[in-house]
């Protein structure tokens, strides 16, 4: 396949004013829903269910209102009762040509949802990537090396066939160990890495300072929340810029990029743009379903506008992020978006002696002392019933007996400044936590109230 090479109507569409963003989205959307409502079982009966009407979507807000969303227990039903594909996937069963098929993690505790992407669709996928990559500075015949494993999941394929159908030379390294990661970072030196935030976290605590050397200008980082001081640690650590990345199995691709503004900083984080011509972003209020203002904290709805054949219509992510309006980047481009450094899991919230804690606000405390180089909270029930909340850290080198008790106090008034709450802070030797290779699980939660396996494995 030959590089994707669309720059200039990409730009015209990136540089365009938001009334002729708005207006291109409705084209494709109505005819989305067109085609959907007549060969998608899955989607026509739940708009049947609600009375939806589709010849009545003339606008925007009128799809918004209009179309009831969509989330995993909904797929999840859906291929229970038809497995394996489901109703939504039904019309796919016997097609003769090539389907990619993707299972999710299943780690929230209510099993893998499968999807799918055609050829086509595949294309389509590859000019939301084309977006990310030019944005980073990469051009066609650059190296890229992939730390994502191959697997059914989504991570991983979706990056490869985005990063080789740009033109990019992609190393497929994700399978290997860490060590055998590093030899190859020395030896081809790749421009870019692609992978999980906490990963490249991992590559340069085992690469040590030679990462600095091996040539990596970008890490394109994502999979999972982090913060800006993360960011910044990464940034230093790697002497490369860190461009971050949002999306999902449900819509296939990564599909909200920061541009070459970066990360920001701290009193004006950088934007992760949504491509705004092949995604519909929605932000809303979980409670009223009403899309947030510019500022605002809600959860992110998609509509990918491009899945006619494995459609994506108003799904609820469960991630709560800052919307932000085209206007917010310095970029010029009108494409809306999240806030870096922003979101957070809705059922990521933990509700600690009567406080809503966030897991970030934890991250952010500790990653202001460069002495932390891993950490995992372990909330317990007490004996006398109440809540318990330990830190355990990881220091990037061995401490004396009073330099740890120092650091542990220090850690504990940070937490207690910025949550209310103070944690039993207890340090560890080098080594003494496992590091992810993939996405980090740093919370167990083991309270006697708490009955969701999902939170009490590490």
């Amino acid at each position: 396949m030959q590089p994707v090479a669309r720059e200039p109507v990409q730009d015209c569409l990136e540089r365009s004013c938001r009334e002729q963003l708005l207006a291109f989205q409705l084209q494709r959307l109505k005819a989305l829903l067109a085609h959907v409502s007549s060969t998608n079982a899955f989607y026509s009966e739940v708009w049947r269910r609600h009375g939806v009407d589709i010849d009545r979507i003339d606008s925007l807000e009128d799809f918004t209102t209009g179309i009831p969303a969509v989330e995993k227990a909904d797929f999840i039903a859906d291929q229970e009762a038809e497995p394996p594909f489901g109703k939504r996937l039904r019309h796919l069963a016997g097609v003769p040509e090539p389907l990619m098929l993707f299972t999710t993690s299943g780690t929230s505790g209510q099993g893998q949802e499968l999807h799918a992407q055609t050829r086509r669709e595949l294309q389509g996928s590859a000019e939301v990537y084309s977006h990310m990559l030019r944005w980073a500075g990469l051009r066609p015949g650059d190296v890229a090396l992939l730390t994502l494993p191959l697997t059914m999941l989504g991570g991983g394929r979706l990056e490869y066939h985005g990063a080789h159908d740009y033109g990019l030379t992609v190393l497929p390294a994700g399978n290997y160990d860490v060590e055998r990661k590093l030899a190859l970072i020395r030896r081809f030196r790749p421009k870019a890495l692609i992978g999980t935030t906490s990963y490249f976290w991992h590559l340069a605590a085992v690469g040590g300072k030679a990462v600095r050397e091996q040539g990596v200008e970008v890490l394109f980082c994502g999979g999972e929340g982090a913060s800006l001081p993360w960011y910044r640690r990464l940034e230093e650590e790697w002497g490369a810029r860190v461009f971050d990345r949002y999306g999902s199995t449900q819509s296939r691709n990564d599909h909200m990029f920061t541009c070459e503004e970066g990360i920001g900083s701290p009193d004006r984080p950088g934007l992760l743009h949504n491509i705004d011509s092949h995604v519909l972003l929605e932000v809303i209020d979980p409670r009223t379903g009403r899309h947030v203002r510019d500022g605002e904290r809600g959860e992110v709805v998609i509509t990918s506008l491009y899945h006619f054949d494995t459609p994506v219509i108003r799904c609820r992510m469960k991630d709560l992020a800052t919307y932000r309006s085209g206007a917010y980047c310095r970029c010029g481009r009108q494409f809306s978006g999240i806030e870096i450094g922003s979101i957070t899991r809705l059922d990521d919230m933990y509700r600690i002696k009567g406080i809503n804690v966030w897991p970030q606000s934890i991250e952010q405390a500790l990653l202001s002392f460069r002495e932390v180089d891993e950490y995992e909270v372990v909330l317990s029930t007490s004996k006398d019933g109440s809540d318990h909340a330990e830190l355990l850290f990881m220091p990037k080198s061995a401490l004396s007996e009073d330099g740890a008790e120092a650091l542990c106090a220090q850690l504990a008034e940070a937490i207690r400044s910025r949550i209310g709450l103070r944690f039993q802070v207890r340090a560890l030797a080098p080594g003494g936590l496992a590091r992810s290779e993939y996405k980090a699980r740093r919370w167990i939660d083991r309270r006697e109230h708490i009955f969701d396996p999902a939170r009490r494995q590490s």
